[in-house]
Formats: structure tokens, sequence, C-alpha cells
């Protein structure tokens, strides 16, 4: 039997099968910018392998949901984009449409985080961000996860099996992107300018990034007495935490890692890490927030 993960990096998107007992079959990445012309081609190459189970690219997350059933609410669900916008993340869902291919959740939609740390967040870290804590869990059961990328950051912390908290992409600052926006920036923006995706994405302080990452997860692995691994393809600006080489994305085998453990590989032991329900956009309590998502119910 054979499972296919997939790994929607800002510069390249990387695929990965992986058989019943983990052991890697196939990995290849795609340069990014090319995936919306590519991607019947890409995802005809993964059919080819016919998986059992194939984890899907899922952005900011939607629990276990089946890829023929996605429609354009699903699609924003997921990139948090209109649907009907081309981009890669979209362009390969919609070509990968299966019986067996699923969406997998982000952090917010998991059960083993407390309500109250989710209340007025989105990115808790996407759904990539948990394919590579399980791949992580895989060789530890507690730890917390400093994913550094060439322009995100994000802290997941997983104690005994299951993770617990986490800190997004958009949230703390990375070494590109500026994390957080204070409140009264963003209330000049919306006045006299504008805020899109451009300005959560660009403008960061790559020494503070870093300053604020270690910040968060010193005081989580001191709290539990647990270490700090560093990935990504930023983690050798990091001067703290473990780091281990590997010959490919950790997020793309632990994605394919769950989709293993979805169809009964060996490590379905720990499918209970994913246990989830709901959608990232569920616990937002800001006053006009049913404003800006009323239109998704015509969807």
């Amino acid at each position: 039997m054979l499972f296919a993960g997939v790994d929607p990096g800002s510069e390249s998107y990387a695929i990965a099968i992986v058989d019943e007992l983990g052991k890697i079959r196939q990995y290849f990445e795609v340069p990014t910018d090319v995936v919306v012309h590519e991607a019947s081609n890409i995802a005809k190459y993964i059919f080819n392998f016919k998986p059992k189970i194939i984890a899907l690219p899922s952005g900011h997350g939607l629990p276990f949901f089946k890829s023929s059933k996605i429609s354009d609410k699903e699609i924003f669900l997921l990139t948090l984009a209109d649907p009907n916008k081309e981009g890669p993340l979209r362009s390969l869902l919609l070509n990968l449409k299966s019986e067996n291919a699923y969406t997998i959740p982000s952090v917010i939609e998991l059960d083993s985080v407390s309500l109250y740390k989710k209340i007025n967040k989105i990115d808790m870290g996407t759904a990539d961000k948990v394919s590579a804590a399980f791949f992580y869990r895989t060789m530890f059961d507690s730890f917390v996860l400093l994913e550094v990328g060439r322009h995100f950051s994000s802290i997941i912390v997983v104690k005994d099996g299951s993770i617990i908290d986490g800190f997004g992409g958009t949230e703390i600052p990375g070494l590109v992107s500026p994390g957080c926006i204070d409140g009264e920036v963003a209330y000049l923006l919306h006045k006299f300018s504008n805020i899109t995706k451009s300005t959560i994405y660009t403008n960061g302080n790559e020494e503070r990034s870093i300053e604020i990452a270690r910040l968060i997860a010193e005081w989580y692995s001191f709290t539990y007495k647990i270490p700090i691994i560093v990935s990504g393809k930023g983690k050798n600006k990091i001067p703290f935490g473990i780091k281990m080489e590997f010959e490919f994305k950790e997020v793309a085998i632990g994605a394919a890692y769950i989709a293993n453990a979805l169809g009964g590989g060996v490590f379905r032991k720990y499918i209970s890490m994913l246990n989830s329900h709901g959608t990232a956009i569920d616990y937002v309590r800001l006053e006009g927030w049913e404003d800006a998502i009323s239109w998704i119910k015509t969807l």
C-alpha cells in the first residue's frame, strides 16, 4: 500500500509517497510558480502511484473533508481568498478530486487545543505545520517545534503526543513577514489605505522575529521541560534548538505519514493527535466579524 502527502510551500510544492511501513518510495518538488499551469500533470503523477489515501495541501485546514465534495465554500475556508481566483493551492485541490483524498486540520481545529486559546484567532499554525508536527511526533512525545520558513515562522507545542498550542505565521513575525500588526497601525491603514495579503506578508524585521520566537519557544521548553526542534529553510539563522538535516521537506513526509495513519498504516497509533472539528474562522468574536463573513453563506 502507498500513501501520498503534499507540502504547499511558498517556493516549491513537495510531493511524498510512502508505504505502509512509512518508508519513502518517491519524493519530488515542483516550483510553486508553475503549479497553476502544471496542476493536472502533478495530479496525474500522484494518481499513477494509486495511493490508498492522499493527504491534500490544506492551507488553513478543514478536518478530513473528501476532495470529491470540495466546492467554492471549502476552497475559501482553506485559502481565505476569493475561491474563483486562480492560485496554486486552488488549482491542485481541484485537480486532486478523488474519493480517497482528504483535507487535514490546522492547529485551531484540533480538539487538543483549549477553547480559550482559540478566541479571536485564525492562524495558530496552518495544516502544513500540523504535518510537520506529525512528522516529528514519530520521533518525540513532547517538543516545541519552531518552523522557520524563508518568509514565515510558526511555533507548535506538542505535549504527551498532543498539540496543545500554536502560534501561526501571521501571528508571530517571520524572517520577512511582520506578524501581528499594531492595532493603531491597522486602524490607520484601514482608514487611509487598505490592508491586503501583501501587507501581512512583507516588511518584517528578521532580528525581532528571532527574538520573539526565542522568547515563546524557550518559555514552553522551560515550563514543560521539553526540547525545542527547529526546522524549515531558515533554521540556520536560529541560534538555538535541535536541528536535523534531511534530504526532503518534513511537511511533505509528515503529510504522507498522516495519509498512512488514516489508511491503517504503521502510524495509525498517532491518529488521535488529529482529532478535530469545525473551521478556522469559527472563533473570531470581534465587532463586525459577522458582516465580514456573511457572504460565505452564499457559496
